[in-house]
C-alpha cells in the first residue's frame, strides 16, 4: 500500500512537472534517491511523445550507464534518441566545470542545444541537473551564485530548468541560503 500512495505521489509531480512553461525555474526537493530517476525518465519518455523537446540529464548521484539504462527501461529507444539528438546525458562535472576544474555553468551547453532544437524544429529544451555536485565539491557560493543569475537568463528562452536537490544535502544549508535558493525558483516541488 506505501508503494501506491509513493506512485500516486510520483505521478502528481511529474504532472506538476510536465506543466512546467519556458522559461521556468523549478527546484525539486527528494529524499529517495529513485525519485529523480522516476522523475526524469517518465519526464524525457513523456516530452519524447508529447512536447517536441531536447532534455539535458545531468546525473551526480547516478552514473551516466544508470541513466540510460533507466531510460532504457522505461521505453525510450536511446539508440534513436542519440542520432536525433533529442535526449543528452552529461556527468554533472563536466557540464558544470570546464577540463581545468574552473565554473563554466551549463548555459554555454543549453545555449548550443537551443540552437540545435532550431535546427530540428524542437520545441525547446528541458534540463534536468542534480545539484549533488557542488555539495560534494564544497562549492555552495558557486551553487548560489549560479542558481540566482540563471532565473533571469532562461526567462525568456526556450529553455525549462528543473534543479533536483536530495534533501539531505539541502539541509546543509544555512537558512538564508536555503531561503535565497527558494526565491529564484519558480515553483518548488517537494516529494
Amino acid at each position: 500500500m506505501e508503494k501506491d500512495n509513493l506512485n500516486v505521489n510520483r505521478n502528481d509531480i511529474l504532472e506538476t512537472i510536465m506543466e512546467s512553461k519556458f522559461g521556468n525555474h523549478n527546484i525539486i526537493l527528494y529524499s529517495d534517491i529513485t525519485t529523480l530517476p522516476h522523475i526524469y525518465s517518465n519526464y524525457s519518455k513523456r516530452s519524447l511523445e508529447l512536447l517536441n523537446e531536447i532534455v539535458l540529464i545531468l546525473p551526480h548521484y547516478q552514473s551516466i550507464v544508470d541513466v540510460l539504462n533507466n531510460l532504457t527501461d522505461n521505453g525510450i529507444d536511446i539508440e534513436k534518441c542519440k542520432k536525433e539528438g533529442s535526449i543528452l546525458v552529461v556527468e554533472s562535472k563536466n557540464g558544470y566545470y570546464s577540463l581545468t576544474n574552473e565554473f563554466v555553468g551549463v548555459m554555454i551547453m543549453t545555449k548550443m542545444l537551443l540552437r540545435r532544437a532550431n535546427k530540428l524544429d524542437k520545441a525547446g529544451v528541458t534540463v534536468i541537473s542534480d545539484m549533488g555536485l557542488f555539495f560534494h565539491l564544497k562549492r555552495i557560493e558557486y551553487l548560489i551564485k549560479y542558481e540566482t543569475e540563471l532565473s533571469s537568463s532562461i526567462y525568456d528562452m526556450k529553455v525549462k530548468m528543473l534543479c533536483g536537490y536530495n534533501k539531505t544535502d539541502f539541509e546543509r544549508l544555512t537558512e538564508e541560503q536555503k531561503q535565497h535558493l527558494l526565491h529564484h525558483h519558480n515553483k518548488v516541488i517537494l516529494t
